[in-house]
């Protein structure tokens, strides 16, 4: 299902990223047009920013996305 997602069918990947623990951590959700309550996504924990943001492209190309929103979030612990 969630490789049918694209962003011509009016779907958004956004991804989310804070510090945690001396980490930082990365989720994202999926979000269609017709569905009231956003899908979530996986979550990984990563050594620097740029990994967990790579991370974050990656997932969204493997599901047919090109541009995707990144949300920043105050770190946590």
């Amino acid at each position: 299902m969630e490789s049918s997602l694209k962003e011509r069918s009016g779907a958004r990947f956004v991804g989310t990223i804070e510090r945690w623990d001396g980490s930082w951590r990365a989720s994202f959700r999926l979000h269609r047009p017709d569905d009231v309550f956003a899908q979530p996504g996986e979550t990984e924990v990563f050594a620097s920013e740029l990994q967990a943001v790579k991370w974050l492209h990656g997932q969204a190309a493997a599901r047919g996305f090109s541009a995707i929103e990144i949300e920043r979030r105050p770190g946590g612990r």
